[in-house]
């Protein structure tokens, strides 16, 4: 990737920039709030539409220059085969060419995006970028390649997707089961020397046929039977046993709600008359409301007419007179009492709603006392029981001793009979042992993960290496656990200006591996000036040489370089633009 022209307006603190890439390194330089890291972000929004310098789309048109209501950036490069290629962005909305799908952009664009990822996004990305293959069927292939079984590696590949000591582990239990399988069937411990051509002692058997070991059978069987119907009949003696204690305790809660019924039916006639007294004393009350007499007429049993009683004077006979209404006048007092008595008449009919609910459970109770009563059966005592699991006991004693019996004839004919395929067994055992042992060490961290690995840090390393010898700075390596080194250190231990120099070595190698050619560097003015000699000297050697094609590296310098070397083209950012470029062929 070539970079051949640079327009961009309006972009941050980069009011105007021009510019015909002429040569393979570009320079550019400024003071301070110049423009330069505008121009690179604008680069690098071009190329990828990626916002920076804020996290959203969104936010994109905080990136036009104070001022101004719009920016572009514009960077036309071409590509390996020669073709002419134009990216853009367009602020305020961010909208953006069809963007280059090239995973290894923003590493060259940003050098030190590589140092800032954690170790499983460091591995993952110089997997791809190497051609180092985890992906179950390469390991596959791999295992295959060291003589692995294959239908075992094909057993093994789904737990390769959950990594390798998951998939060693399965390997290993795998091989411990083979082991097992092994013991069992020789009884004797397993040894890879033991296991190798072992062979049973013969064994002579005589006397001994299939019918000796079914006629044993047959009385298992039979015994079987025996016991199956010993052991219903003890589980129905203890299911009567429970189901007797169950039926006392309910007589017993029965009986004592039955010993209630006398007290509940004195109670039962107390609270009926209390409701007939507060009845009659609320009939009373609302006739003296609504002003009736307070009583009502007789009705004579001839004629059918009202009467009524009439006493005069103490001891004076009572005659009996026609009935004469009185006239009406209502009691207020009277009036009063009629929610009162109501009250009280509400409360004497519930109590005798409960009164009788409770005479029913009584007499109920007493029912269900008899009928309870009546179901009483006889109970096996304990005697009984205890008698029927001696019986049981004794019979599972005595399968046990037929069991015995049957394997052990079995085993005498066994012996005789299947000494071949017990040897072919126990050697088929022992080779699924050595087989998944086989695959348990090449899956260990000294097997094929250190094999891939190799693979996937060994090219950057050699790259970083050759880098490093270039400019004479300290050696950038990456180590087997994906650490970034600068001369031996952490890369979170190092100075500004070493960073500086790690993050260059790496996104070089980065350009160089990807194939993109494209390498952009900011602030070299971190360096001190003879690293800024030795920075520009080795990317001229990179250009020079093909590893890069272009190479645009910003730094604040003093004043503009009057004179840059062949193959370095200088520009000068004063204010947001871009002043006259400076270059000389390469």
């Amino acid at each position: 990737m070539r970079i051949t022209e640079i327009n961009v307006t309006n972009f941050q603190g980069l009011r105007n920039a021009a510019l015909v890439v002429s040569a393979p390194v570009l320079l550019v330089a400024g003071h301070n709030g110049a423009g330069k890291s505008s121009l690179l972000d604008a680069i690098s929004m071009a190329f990828t539409g990626q916002p920076r310098r804020v996290n959203l789309k969104k936010d994109m048109g905080q990136l036009v220059t104070e001022g101004q209501k719009k920016g572009e950036a514009h960077v036309a490069w071409v590509d390996d085969n020669g073709a002419e290629e134009t990216s853009w962005v367009m602020l305020p909305k961010g909208n953006t060419a069809p963007l280059l799908d090239l995973p290894y952009l923003p590493f060259v664009l940003d050098a030190s995006k590589f140092a800032s990822l954690d170790s499983k996004e460091r591995r993952r990305m110089l997997f791809d970028l190497t051609g180092a293959s985890a992906k179950p069927d390469d390991i596959a292939k791999r295992l295959a390649d060291k003589g692995a079984d294959k239908a075992l590696v094909e057993k093994i590949k789904p737990m390769l997707r959950s990594g390798f000591p998951a998939a060693a582990d399965q390997a290993k239990e795998n091989a411990s089961e083979a082991r097992g399988a092994w013991k069992q069937l020789t009884g004797e411990n397993y040894g890879s020397d033991k296991a190798e051509g072992w062979e049973p002692q013969a064994v002579q058997v005589s006397g001994i046929e299939q019918s000796h070991i079914d006629q044993v059978a047959e009385q298992l069987k039979t015994l079987e039977q025996d016991m199956a119907e010993a052991q219903q009949t003890l589980g129905g003696h203890k299911a009567a046993k429970a189901a007797a204690a169950q039926r006392q305790q309910r007589i017993a809660d029965l009986t004592e709600t039955a010993g209630l019924l006398e007290r509940r039916q004195a109670k039962l006639i107390e609270d009926e008359k209390r409701r007939d007294e507060w009845d009659a004393k609320l009939a009373d009350a609302r006739r003296a409301a609504e002003g009736g007499p307070s009583h009502d007429p007789i009705m004579c049993p001839h004629c059918n007419g009202e009467l009524e009683l009439h006493r005069g004077a103490p001891g004076e006979r009572i005659d009996i007179r026609a009935y004469v209404a009185p006239e009406k006048v209502a009691d207020p007092e009277a009036a009063k009492r009629v929610t009162e008595y109501s009250d009280y008449l509400d409360s004497a009919l519930r109590a005798v709603a409960n009164s009788k609910r409770d005479v029913e459970a009584s007499q109920n109770a007493a029912a269900q006392v008899q009928a309870l009563q009546d179901e009483a059966a006889a109970v096996p005592n304990d005697d009984a029981i205890a008698n029927a699991e001696q019986v049981i006991n004794d019979m599972r004693q005595e399968r046990d001793a037929l069991n015995a019996k049957r394997l052990a004839l079995q085993e005498a004919l066994d012996a005789a009979s299947g000494r071949a395929d017990l040897i072919a067994e126990a050697e088929r055992q022992h080779g699924q042992v050595k087989a998944w042992s086989l695959i348990a060490d090449a899956l260990g961290p000294n097997g094929i993960p250190s094999e891939i690995l190799a693979d996937a840090i060994g090219p950057i390393n050699k790259l970083l290496a050759s880098h490093s010898a270039s400019t004479g700075w300290a050696q950038v390596q990456i180590s087997d656990s994906i650490d970034v080194t600068f001369g031996g250190r952490l890369y979170g231990l190092l100075s500004e200006s070493e960073k500086w120099r790690c993050d260059a070595l790496l996104s070089a190698a980065i350009a160089k591996l990807s194939g993109l050619g494209l390498l952009v560097l900011d602030r070299l003015d971190v360096l001190d000036l003879p690293s800024r000699g030795q920075a520009l000297k080795w990317l001229m050697q990179l250009t020079k040489s093909g590893d890069l094609q272009s190479v645009i590296v910003a730094g604040t310098l003093k004043q503009p370089m009057d004179n840059p070397p062949p193959g370095v083209q200088a520009v000068w950012i004063d204010g947001g633009i871009i002043a006259q470029p400076q270059a000389k062929a390469a």
